[in-house]
């Protein structure tokens, strides 16, 4: 009993305690604001520059190490959120060495303060905790702190010098943006730098890494013009995406072996004449100077200041990665075969005048050529979609030609290409034009009445009463038309077990101009499909209105049926120019869609006294000499759907859903367990 009254003695002395700092939990001693932040510390929280009429403004805060309120001592171990914030006189803040934190925002945003003198025993900075004091010049860290947070001095664009006691293990998102850093060495000890840590500082000339440093998250240097010098150790592991975008002063790079991953653009636009990889290195190579994947399938970075202005990408690479040529001096660019992809900014703002589209490239990324010295444009064959600000402020394109197979135009796409006089749509169908507002129109800021759009003979109508319509006055029909096919068997979407011969109708009569017709056939996606390849190639024969396209068989004397895999997608492309009318119109490129047709799987486990079979939807279990049955669905996870106790002869459940089943068939000692695919 004694102990019981002893401890709700002191959980009664707490409560109190916790009741009078709740009463009065802050009060201001010399202008400084404090709150109570246990029995005998308080926090700095604010402070009050509201003066008299007669007073001078306070320039400097020298925080006590201990205050008395009340007739009580209390020490002075935190600055809290925002304590210092918004002042517009205090030129410099001295904290005593019992502080140990400094909380979010603690120092933030102060428009004249000059220097900020640490406590000695700090060990805590949060983040923003000394961040956008313009003025701040320089800060010196003590030893106890070990981790530089989140935007940390962010934005003190006048903070020249920094040091730190001892080692310190990370670098926060922001922590040095926008600072007036020459130069910093960052120890061993500091394995990560945060996403955009150095973003856009403006005198930053010379970094040091030391050994042990393992990760660079994206942007960690972004925009840092002056950037002329920095080392990569050998312990670096990772390179995040736009580490070094935009850094025009940087003149080389050597990547390290142990370098396992390098994300997007992460040496786009920057001052290198040649890129240099270690021996030993399984992500990428240079390649005379030029930053490929390993495997050579992805040109990565070209150097932005290397004097040549023509290149050929090497055979074999099959995507230009993100920025990789942006702000490069070259004029012509030869593309390879194979090619099938640039990513965004891909040749923004470069020299760039002439270059070439495989038939094999598919897609063209945001702003891929935006700014660019393009005259002539004629857009691949495959491509479905142009994308947004994809070709914008070109200012010297004066024509395009947008093919069949274009489905979408999106917004910014050609913006601001002033010199623009002709369109070539060579699509009976026009593409969609997509935008939201009129500033953002794909044809927007540039002279449309300067422009003529033509169309395929016949169609002028559809293009004048869509979003073209609207956009351009000078739509004129072109002297040749297209065929567009009426019927296609099997019917487009189709589920099919094989695929064989496709039968295309058109309206008129027409004859073969391709006898072996280049048809692909891709499985999964539209435009990254895996190919599935035909060793006979394909054949087609015309005959009225009709035209028979088929995957032959080795001798190119009969039809090869492909299988089609179960649930799966498959996209056959038929070539344009593969017919001809008697006016001389040839046939649009074809998309056609089939899915492998789902078989019903059915399984037998064990014995075939019973069985089941789909019959319209349903899942017939027929249970043949079996008795007085339980019969149990199951889905793919084991759950319980339905359950029909004793039935005999047979019985049927009608799932919803496609998928895997179980179904559990128990009579007496009999078990018997199928397998089915709806």
């Amino acid at each position: 009993m004694k102990k019981f009254v002893t401890f709700f003695a002191a959980i009664t002395a707490l409560c109190t305690f916790q009741a009078q700092a709740a009463e009065s939990t802050t009060f201001e001693a010399n202008r400084i604001q404090y709150t109570v932040t246990s029995e005998n510390t308080v926090g700095v929280s604010g402070f009050n520059e509201n003066y008299e009429q007669n007073e001078s403004p306070v320039t400097e805060v020298v925080i006590p190490a201990t205050v008395a309120y009340e007739g009580k001592d209390y020490t002075v171990t935190s600055l809290e959120q925002y304590a210092f914030q918004w002042l517009s006189d205090i030129r410099k803040i001295e904290m005593p060495n019992t502080v140990t934190s400094l909380k979010d925002n603690a120092i933030y945003y102060n428009y004249d303060l000059e220097e900020v003198v640490l406590s000695e025993n700090l060990t805590s900075l949060g983040a923003y905790a000394l961040a956008s004091n313009s003025k701040l010049t320089s800060l010196s860290i003590p030893a106890g702190v070990t981790e530089i947070p989140q935007s940390c001095f962010f934005n003190d664009q006048a903070l020249t010098s920094i040091t730190f006691a001892s080692d310190y293990t990370s670098i926060g998102s922001g922590a040095f943006y926008k600072t007036a850093l020459t130069e910093i060495n960052i120890p061993g000890s500091c394995k990560t730098i945060g996403d955009n840590a150095f973003q856009l500082c403006p005198n930053l000339t010379r970094v040091t890494l030391g050994e042990g440093v393992e990760t660079l998250n994206e942007g960690a240097f972004r925009e840092c013009s002056k950037l002329s010098e920095i080392n990569l150790p050998a312990s670096l592991k990772s390179i995040g995406e736009y580490a070094f975008l935009d850094n025009s002063s940087l003149a080389s790079v050597n990547i390290p072996a142990g370098v396992s991953e390098i994300g997007d653009a992460a040496f786009s636009y920057n001052g290198v004449t040649a890129f240099e990889v270690e021996s030993g290195n399984t992500v990428c190579q240079a390649i005379n100077g030029v930053l490929y994947s390993a495997d050579g399938k992805v040109l990565m970075a070209y150097p932005t200041k290397a004097e040549a202005t023509k290149y050929t990408i090497a055979n074999g690479c099959l995507g230009v990665g993100e920025g990789a040529f942006a702000h490069s001096n070259l004029q012509k660019v030869v593309v390879p075969e194979g090619m099938r992809a640039f990513d965004d900014n891909a040749f923004s703002q470069s020299a760039l005048a002439e270059i070439n589209f495989p038939t094999s490239l598919v897609l063209i990324g945001n702003q891929a050529f935006a700014k660019t010295q393009l005259t002539t444009l004629i857009l691949p064959e495959n491509m479905t979609n142009v994308y947004e600000g994809t070709f914008a402020q070109c200012t010297t394109l004066k024509s395009i030609t947008i093919p069949s197979g274009i489905r979408s135009i999106e917004a910014y796409a050609f913006n601001g290409c002033t010199a623009l006089t002709e369109v070539f749509c060579l699509g009976a169908t026009p593409a969609v034009l997509n935008y939201y507002e009129g500033f953002d129109h794909p044809f927007g800021n540039l002279e449309a009445s300067q422009v003529t759009v033509y169309v395929p003979k016949g169609c002028k109508s559809d293009y004048e009463n869509s979003e073209w319509g609207y956009q351009f006055d000078n739509i004129v029909e072109s002297a040749t038309g297209v065929l567009t096919y009426e019927s296609v068997l099997p019917a487009n979407d189709s589920e099919l077990e094989t695929l064989g011969t496709l039968e295309i109708t058109f309206a008129d009569n027409i004859s073969l101009l391709q006898q072996f017709p280049e048809v692909t056939v891709v499985k999964g996606q539209e435009l990254y499909g895996e190919p599935v390849v035909n060793e006979g190639g394909w054949m087609a024969f015309a005959s009225g209105k009709t035209v028979n396209v088929f995957p032959s068989d080795e001798y190119q004397e009969g039809v090869q049926p492909i299988t089609l895999e179960s649930g799966e997608d498959y996209y056959v492309t038929i070539p344009a120019g593969i017919v001809e009318n008697t006016d001389g119109y040839q046939n649009q490129k074809i998309v056609l869609h089939f899915t492998g047709k789902v078989q019903s799987g059915i399984e037998q486990l064990e014995g075939n006294a019973c069985f089941v079979a789909q019959n319209g939807g349903a899942l017939q279990v027929v249970l043949g000499s079996l008795n007085n049955c339980t019969v149990e669905l199951f889905n793919a996870t084991g759950n319980l759907i339905d359950r029909i106790d004793g039935a005999q002869d047979s019985v049927s459940f009608q799932p919803a859903a496609r998928g895997l089943y179980l179904i559990c068939v128990t009579s007496g000692q009999t078990v018997k367990t199928f397998k089915v695919i709806k």
